[in-house]
């Protein structure tokens, strides 16, 4: 995998996961553009090697001003990783849908819509990536994060859709599952707050492990990334014994 002035857009990049992400491939080479929500330190910007675009990322002007700005600095887009995300608590008898639908949004259909944008882009090239950020909470739902799940289980399913679409084209997709990451995801959540044996949960990856499983998984043409590795056990377990997961989340609660 050559990654030197590779193009890629990272979205939700002004910190965590995204930013984390940028910085990785910055290192290898690659050049960035880059968006999130506005902030005094995340503002629009522009350099050889990096793209700045501030904004809203459910607003289809600024996807669209996105991946122009990419296109008329850089000639092309080699890579879009759709990490863009926000989280809510709450539980099936009592999550607020309206604040959900928000979530959804966020999560799912502003990744898809992004997605949409680049593919012709990648077709004309006859090559290209798109990583998704899923979550192991996309294949295990967890009873105090129910929106949230439904909204990683929608992006699984978009992901291996377009994956199965775009076969012979050029275009690979990965899914990334990651499990609980070290960032700031609690603290900007719609609404709710994780219970206290979630909140007492140790076993954490930081943002720099996930970009780096995330770089991994493109290089060895993966389909689906766990990180940490353990994940692909949860969601096993989920599959082979649901009543041992039960009695597992049971506990959480």
């Amino acid at each position: 995998m050559i990654w030197t002035n590779l193009v890629a857009i990272v979205t939700g990049a002004s910190d965590g996961i995204g930013a984390s992400c940028a910085l990785r491939l910055k290192q290898l080479g690659a050049r960035v553009s880059l968006t999130g929500l506005a902030s005094p330190e995340f503002v629009n910007r522009e350099s050889e090697s990096e793209i700045v675009t501030a904004g809203d990322i459910t607003d289809s002007e600024v996807r669209s001003q996105i991946v122009q700005r990419t296109l008329n600095a850089f000639g092309r887009i080699d890579l879009l990783i759709n990490n863009v995300g926000v989280g809510q608590y709450g539980y099936p008898s009592e999550v607020d849908t309206e604040i959900s639908k928000r979530m959804f949004d966020v999560n799912v259909f502003a990744p898809l819509a992004l997605s949409q944008l680049v593919i012709p882009v990648m077709r004309k090239q006859k090559s290209g990536i798109i990583v998704n950020i899923g979550s192991v909470g996309g294949k295990v739902s967890l009873p105090w994060a129910v929106m949230y799940c439904a909204t990683k289980w929608a992006l699984h399913c978009i992901d291996d859709s377009l994956r199965r679409e775009l076969h012979g084209t050029g275009i690979h997709v990965v899914k990334v599952c990651p499990g609980i990451v070290a960032t700031k995801f609690r603290d900007h959540v719609l609404a709710g707050s994780a219970p206290g044996p979630v909140e007492d949960i140790r076993r954490v990856v930081t943002p720099d492990q996930v970009a780096a499983a995330i770089v991994s998984g493109i290089e060895r043409r993966k389909r689906t990334v766990y990180v940490p590795k353990i994940g692909r056990g949860f969601t096993m377990l989920e599959a082979v014994a649901p009543w041992a997961m039960d009695l597992y989340l049971r506990g959480k609660m």
